[in-house]
């Protein structure tokens, strides 16, 4: 069986109102920032395509020239609409460029390693299910095989389209065959969304 095209894509593209400043450009030590430091994570994987979602008014993140894949900034179809107007965009830029599955990484994760990415996606691949780790919707691995795929962007479609759905990544794997996988590590999936887990991630 051939290896599916994978391609890796950096939601960076939410308003961080609790945060109060853009979670991609927090400073991280090693890095120019946050958006760049899990950018990295996301090569080490050697994807197919590397896309990066993010709106049109929001600052460069400076990212492109570090890598040498096929490049692509993803803008939400839908505006405010969360992760899952994110995953939509990177769903309808897979099936156009012949891509079978995609890696979702979240940009405020800051202690999240390419090694976490990885067994998500080869335990998405064994069960050809999408894949998770328990008690955490993101980050994900989401297979695009023939049917799943079409039904898939329909799902998502119908969920954006709808004022009243809960629009939620934890919904997505819900209503679709998946694989949840042990915690990787006691911080390992710890989100940033607050000035106040900014700094305990700072003074970890």
């Amino acid at each position: 069986m051939n290896t599916p095209r994978l391609a890796a894509v950096l939601l960076a593209g939410g308003s961080s109102r609790r945060m109060g400043q853009d979670k991609a450009l927090l400073p991280v030590n090693g890095f120019r920032h946050l958006g760049e430091r899990n950018w990295q994570q996301l090569i080490a994987l050697k994807p197919a395509a590397l896309w990066l979602s993010r709106q049109p008014h929001q600052t460069d993140l400076g990212l492109f020239s570090a890598s040498e894949c096929g490049d692509k900034i993803l803008a939400d179809n839908i505006s405010e609409a969360g992760p899952l107007a994110g995953i939509q965009a990177a769903v309808e830029q897979a099936l156009l460029d012949n891509i079978n599955e995609i890696i979702v990484l979240p940009v405020d994760m800051p202690h999240i390693r390419s090694q976490d990415l990885q067994q998500l996606i080869s335990s998405g691949r064994a069960a050809c299910k999408a894949a998770c780790y328990q008690q955490n919707s993101l980050p994900i691995c989401l297979p695009l095989y023939l049917p799943v795929s079409q039904e898939l962007l329909r799902w998502l479609n119908e969920q954006l389209q709808n004022p009243a759905a809960r629009r939620s990544v934890g919904s997505l794997i819900h209503t679709f065959d998946s694989v949840q996988l042990p915690s990787p590590g006691k911080r390992a999936l710890t989100n940033t969304n607050t000035p106040d887990e900014w700094a305990e991630y700072i003074h970890y």
